[in-house]
């Protein structure tokens, strides 16, 4: 079978006929392309390390970056030409890669390169480019989309994501490529797991450049309602796969904001202790049942200028940090504090005692917490065990 090379620049095309024993390999390359003139998401072999920082800076704001696609239908400006619909869309599919890259199957055929875009707005519309792009151009079956395909990606210009499809439109109103999401899990990562089926209770921030968008909707276009920088600690309310990735449902531990982010930017956190904490947290639920699993007495105080005394306590714990103490007043009632990933995070608070303010700092390895006047000092060895 013969090879054969293409390679566009400007107006002029050279094509060169290799023969080998393999499949028919093509190059494709915009004839317009002007380096520089576009936010660039990827970054070639040769080029600097500071213009792959760029490309990493650019790439985490930046709505197209790690999604996945397949094709829905050509849509041709031609009367005669009409809309075109592959017969078996899973044939024709697109990873739009965070490092720059594009793959690509074109039925029976494979291609790869680069992509650059330039977001406008809210993301959800821009210009959009391939670079060069190399493919084998073996004969599929016929009817295929996949020479079409390979023949008209340099003259793609523009972008748009609207109602969940992303349509990648030709120069001169030459036709409309639609897209719908990939849902292919072999071509895309599996949903991660809630804690209530298994899943890391927490996730740590890593990977961006800058800091991560929470946003109202799992969408680019959604509102941004507030940023975490590298390192932050989210609880796990659930993920699902939305615009060809995966969005997951968080809040800050401890409380805050609740919203969306890209999943990508997430590992499952290291709890204190050193374990990744997964599974529900059933601390309070056994606190409630009087199973403890351990007791004895911490320094607490009622009232503003009481001394501090020894309280009764019996913690439940849940593993990774988790914790319910429950802790005997001397007036006979009880407070629990809540703990998660051995941070104080509430108490049980009621509109019989006016909600106090809850409070709490820690020293070393004790945690000091106010729950209005009322004061306690637990220390980690209660929360964590030995």
């Amino acid at each position: 079978m013969n090879r054969k090379l293409w390679v566009t620049a400007g107006a002029l095309t050279c094509a060169a006929i290799l023969w080998t024993s393999g499949i028919l390999v093509g190059s494709w390359a915009a004839a317009d392309e002007t380096p520089g003139t576009l936010t660039k998401i990827q970054s070639s072999a040769n080029e600097s390390n500071d213009a792959a920082q760029e490309a990493t800076m650019s790439s985490s704001a930046n709505p197209l970056a790690g999604t996945g696609w397949r094709l829905v239908e050509f849509q041709s400006m031609d009367d005669a030409t009409g809309t075109i619909r592959p017969d078996d869309p899973s044939l024709y599919t697109m990873r739009l890669n965070r490092d720059g890259t594009v793959t690509m199957r074109l039925n029976c055929n494979r291609a790869s390169g680069t992509w650059f875009t330039e977001p406008s707005g809210n993301g959800a519309s821009g210009r959009f480019e391939f670079g060069p792009l190399a493919g084998t151009s073996a004969l599929c079956q016929p009817p295929s989309l996949d020479e079409k395909i390979a023949a008209q990606a340099k003259f793609i210009r523009s972008y748009l994501l609207k109602d969940g499809r992303l349509y990648l439109s030709l120069m001169a109103d030459g036709g409309i490529y639609a897209w719908e999401p990939d849902t292919d899990k072999s071509s895309a990562a599996s949903v991660p797991a809630a804690p209530e089926d298994g899943g890391p209770r927490n996730w740590k921030v890593t990977g961006v450049t800058g800091a991560l968008n929470l946003r109202e909707q799992p969408t680019t276009v959604a509102k941004i309602i507030t940023n975490y920088p590298p390192g932050t600690i989210l609880d796990n309310l659930g993920c699902q796969r939305a615009e060809g990735r995966i969005w997951c449902d968080v809040q800050q531990l401890g409380g805050g904001p609740r919203g969306y982010v890209a999943a990508e930017y997430l590992t499952a956190a290291v709890s204190p202790d050193g374990s990744v904490a997964t599974g529900p947290d059933n601390s309070a639920f056994r606190a409630g049942q009087g199973d403890f699993d351990a007791t004895g007495q911490i320094p607490c105080a009622q009232s503003v200028g009481q001394p501090m005394m020894q309280c009764d306590f019996g913690v439940a714990r849940a593993g990774g940090g988790y914790a319910t103490v429950v802790i005997k007043k001397s007036d006979g009632r009880t407070r629990a504090i809540f703990f998660s990933m051995d941070k104080p995070i509430g108490a049980d608070t009621s509109e019989a005692d006016g909600y106090p303010e809850f409070r709490s700092t820690k020293e070393n390895d004790l945690h000091l917490i106010r729950v209005g006047n009322e004061r306690y000092e637990i220390p980690d060895a209660v929360v964590l065990g030995d």
